[in-house]
């Protein structure tokens, strides 16, 4: 079997136009997300979302976005949108992901689970998707972790509490003591990255709201600012 994929180092989420996947094209970052959340703002129907993931394929990984979504509900975006991993960000559980890895709908592809963090109360869910995540052959590649918001799933601009998280959390670790592999979210923007990687030292960045001038429509220059931000702390470290 093939070695597990890696989790992205940057990931700039909620596209819905083709002149802003260009720009992240031309800046070659490692993921873009598409969102099929229907109350997203930046939600895109699957057949402009099939367009969208043309203009991307093999440049980087295409993620598609889904929020307690059923098994048959991603399998038939997925007959129209070809994705190459699967984020979820609802309240998906570890035995959701079971049933769902064992049904006919299940199309074998890389899952990002996303998860808030506010202490202790959220530890035995975190517990239980990285413990998922640690097996050599888990389909889970990395876990997400944005600031809680009981309505909005993502894309809200609200930071996450980045002191909650390094050190890390016992429920972030795996049975090697190891973290987890971590894409941080939630308020990130080209003013504060910086501050981020050195607070929490993730694994990657996932932007949707702190690239834009509006949701849903990406700004150029917060984007190449972003990614410039993140490249030039790379190599300092």
């Amino acid at each position: 079997m093939k070695s597990k994929p890696k989790a992205p180092r940057i990931k700039f989420c909620g596209f819905t136009r083709e002149q802003d996947l260009a720009e992240a094209i031309d800046l070659e970052v490692d993921a873009i997300g598409l969102n099929f959340y229907a109350k997203s703002k930046r939600y895109v129907e699957p057949m402009v979302a099939k367009r969208l993931s043309s203009l991307v394929q093999g440049c980087c990984l295409r993620v598609g976005i889904f929020v307690d979504s059923t098994p048959e509900q991603i399998a038939s975006v997925l007959s129209i949108c070809p994705l190459d991993a699967i984020q979820l960000h609802g309240q998906e559980t570890h035995e959701w992901l079971l049933e769902f890895e064992n049904s006919s709908y299940w199309p074998g592809l890389p899952i990002l689970k996303a998860l808030a963090y506010r202490g202790p109360m959220d530890d035995p869910n975190w517990t239980s998707w990285v413990q998922e995540s640690s097996w050599e052959h888990s389909s889970v590649i990395g876990m997400l972790v944005d600031a809680y918001d009981p309505i909005e799933k993502g894309g809200t601009g609200k930071r996450a509490n980045w002191g909650l998280l390094r050190p890390r959390p016992g429920s972030f670790l795996m049975d090697d003591g190891v973290s987890a592999p971590l894409l941080l979210a939630g308020g990130l923007d080209p003013s504060n990255v910086t501050e981020a990687l050195e607070l929490v030292d993730p694994t990657g960045i996932d932007v949707a709201s702190g690239i834009e001038s509006s949701p849903g429509i990406k700004d150029p220059v917060k984007m190449r600012s972003m990614v410039q931000a993140v490249r030039n702390y790379d190599k300092s470290r």
